[in-house]
């Protein structure tokens, strides 16, 4: 299975790569990152799962982290800026069989740095993340990632109680907007690493 998707994605213009574990995966990763690169990131529990950031610190990037904002207007300008980075660095929330990355965000930043502007994209997804289909990722999405990651960022959604997706309007909200990604225009921009292990929500 983890073979079809890579051929898929590879005919869909985005570079893939195969890791049996998460070390592999990470020495894939520090492959790939020049050193002394920019590297913005988006949320993402596989990379923590990784441990890429520790890592990129020793080969001496400077790491935009809007972790470490002191306010929110703060968190906001890292993420702007995080636009024209070297390397952005996220996972996909799915993958389908036919080689497309579905994602939802809520603020925006993920998909935007995916879409434009970063002069590469690494993508780290364990094989739990694929799917038959943009449905199948949609669902996947609002019923599985969605309701897990409303919890760890401790937001108060109905999903947080019910586990699935009730198409909400609460404030705190975390699926705002739907991308998929089908093809990449610029040849061995979009560098996916694919996990035989399960990463991630």
């Amino acid at each position: 299975m983890i073979k079809a998707v890579m051929g898929n994605l590879e005919k869909n213009n985005m570079r893939c790569f195969f890791a049996e574990t998460k070390e592999e995966a990470l020495a894939k990763i520090l492959d790939l990152v020049p050193e002394n690169s920019t590297i913005g990131f988006g949320g993402s529990k596989t990379l923590e799962q990784v441990g890429v950031f520790a890592a990129l610190e020793k080969k001496k990037c400077k790491i935009l982290d809007w972790k470490r904002a002191d306010s929110k207007e703060e968190n906001m300008e890292i993420r702007k800026h995080s636009l024209l980075v070297d390397v952005y660095l996220c996972s996909s929330n799915a993958i389908t069989r036919d080689g497309k990355l579905v994602n939802i965000d809520g603020t925006g930043n993920r998909v935007s740095a995916i879409t434009f502007g970063p002069g590469k994209v690494i993508i780290v997804a364990g094989k739990n993340k694929i799917v038959e289909n943009e449905e199948g990722g949609v669902e996947r999405i609002r019923n599985v990632a969605a309701p897990v990651n409303a919890k760890h960022l401790g937001r108060k959604t109905p999903c947080v109680i019910t586990g699935k997706c009730m198409d909400c309007a609460s404030k705190d909200r975390i699926c705002c907007t739907k991308v998929v990604h089908s093809w990449q225009k610029t040849p061995g921009r979009i560098n996916v690493i694919l996990v035989d292990k399960d990463l991630g929500y």
